[in-house]
């Protein structure tokens, strides 16, 4: 046991001095190293920065994908070159590509006032706003270099893409043109040629439709669209659509002929839209409506008008010439979080009764994992109607009749939306409308004399609402595609099941 303590002894010793040694070795190795840091901060503080000194340095840290350490550094060092062109003109590139874009605006503004009339400063600012879609004050610094009949190819592409996005095809062709004519076997106009023949081809949409819900009510629908954009303020559409209803026997027609206008300076999109409403059990009645779109700033629009259309929501209105007039607004704003819908409806009727809705939606942007992509959101949505027009029989089961009128409707729900695309060609897509919860002030029957009922009250009662959307496209040929659509909707009022398969042709 003694030896064995001696040993331990012995070994602890050695151990002891093992460390020791390479402590002593280590602080004798990066002894001669080490200074390198502190002579680091010491040389740093001696080295005069100078324009070329800041120049350099930024530029390496650019090309390294450094972008923050760049701009960290010229943040630094900025009041000493604040009135330096080109470094202004650097630190515009620093904030952009690390994707400050309002910061990198002031800086291509600040080094402009520097340089007024640097055509290759000006072009670098017209790119800049190119990029984020600033289309107007791109063309407004364009035209501060660009001359006329200019052979500049960048610039035409330009011009040409930008005439295209304001709807002037005349002049994007003639721009695709002269760019040709100096470089004929270019592809680099390929895609924007392409966007063009879609934009302004011919089309004929033809689609089958078929209901059936729990009134019980099924009709079969087919529907048929042709038109063709010729100029911002010709695009006429034709759609001619035929409904067969069942059990009854009643059929319904509906023509429409529509135009659509654009006025590039308004930011201001209408579209007046004029037909007729045939029911083969009563007369004939024009529908249409009247209806604009303008822009009220970056990723945000207003959708608002007038609106006349039939109504076939229930057995009852399939049997005479019923129609809805509706006056409405929607706002949709996005940005790169969110997408926004909010939506007020006033609708009125022959009978001057009155329904009120509001509805306001949000959903994430999508979220894309490989070929998946999907969205969350929440949905709200208020109806009431001035009016409630429920019948009952003479046994005391009553109906909504001609059409549905809810007394202070109110649905929460919650949103998912998926998409999925295993090839360029096929698309999948999938909506859940889930009601989390759902409430109606539900009307009751009281007799009044024998056999004969009326409304007596209203009652809080909760429902069931879910919505399920599911769709198919798939691209045949680069002129004719197919689409297929099924819907589930269960509500206070019915169940329905809606199925719909579109053919769609280009010429």
């Amino acid at each position: 046991m003694k030896n064995l303590l001696k040993v331990n002894t012995t070994f602890n010793l050695f151990k002891i001095c093992a460390i020791c040694f390479i402590m002593l070795l280590s602080t004798s190795f990066f002894s001669q190293n080490e200074p390198l840091k502190s002579n680091k901060k010491i040389s740093s503080l001696n080295v005069k920065i100078t324009e070329e000194v800041a120049l350099a340095m930024t530029k390496n840290f650019i090309a390294k994908n450094e972008y923050q350490k760049a701009v960290d550094f010229l943040e630094k060092h900025y009041q000493k070159f604040s009135n330096n062109l080109v470094i202004n003109w650097l630190f515009a590139h620093a904030y952009s590509l690390n994707g400050d874009k309002k910061r990198a605006n002031n800086k291509f503004q600040k080094a402009i006032s520097l340089a007024p009339e640097n055509r290759e400063l000006q072009m670098d600012y017209t790119r800049f706003l190119y990029g984020l879609g600033k289309i107007d004050k791109a063309i407004k610094t364009m035209n501060n270099f660009v001359v006329e009949n200019s052979k500049n190819v960048e610039v035409l592409l330009m011009q040409a893409n930008i005439s295209f996005w304001k709807r002037d095809i005349k002049n994007a062709r003639k721009k695709i043109a002269i760019i040709k004519e100096f470089y004929p076997n270019t592809d680099i106009t390929k895609s924007l040629e392409n966007e063009i023949t879609n934009t302004t081809a011919t089309y004929i949409k033809s689609n089958f439709e078929f209901q059936t819900d729990s009134q019980p009510l099924e009709y079969f629908a087919n529907h048929i669209f042709t038109g063709k954009f010729i100029s911002c303020f010709l695009s006429p559409q034709l759609e001619v659509s035929k409904y067969n209803f069942s059990p009854q026997k009643e059929g319904a027609l509906t023509l429409k002929l529509s135009n659509q206008f654009y006025f590039d300076k308004l930011k201001l999109a209408a579209k007046f839209t004029f037909g007729a409403y045939i029911n083969d059990s009563d007369e004939t009645d024009w529908i249409g409506d009247l209806s604009f779109t303008k822009n009220l700033f970056k990723n945000a629009s207003l959708n608002f008008g007038y609106a006349k259309n039939a109504l076939l929501g229930t057995i009852a209105s399939t049997t005479f010439n019923l129609t809805q007039q509706d006056l409405f607004g929607v706002l949709d704003y996005n940005n790169k979080y969110i997408v926004l819908n909010a939506a007020y409806n006033h609708k009125f009727f022959e009978d001057e009764n009155v329904i009120t809705s509001i509805s306001a939606w949000m959903v994430s942007q999508p979220i894309k994992i490989k070929k998946i992509g999907f969205q969350l959101g929440y949905g709200y949505s208020f109806t009431d109607s001035e009016n409630i027009l429920f019948i009952s029989d003479n046994q005391g089961s009553g109906i909504y009749d001609p059409y549905f009128t809810p007394k202070d409707q109110g649905i929460h729900s919650a949103l998912l939306i998926t998409s999925y695309q295993p090839t360029k060609k096929i698309t999948l897509r999938a909506k859940l409308n889930y009601g989390i919860q759902a409430t109606v002030q539900n009307p009751y029957v009281i007799e009044i004399a024998s056999g004969a009922f009326d409304i007596g009250g209203f009652y809080k009662a909760d429902f069931n609402y879910t919505e399920i959307n599911g769709s198919f496209e798939y691209a045949v040929s680069k002129n004719f595609s197919i689409n297929a659509n099924y819907v589930f909707q269960e509500t206070f009022f019915y169940t329905r099941d809606n199925y719909n398969l579109g053919l769609n042709f280009t010429f």
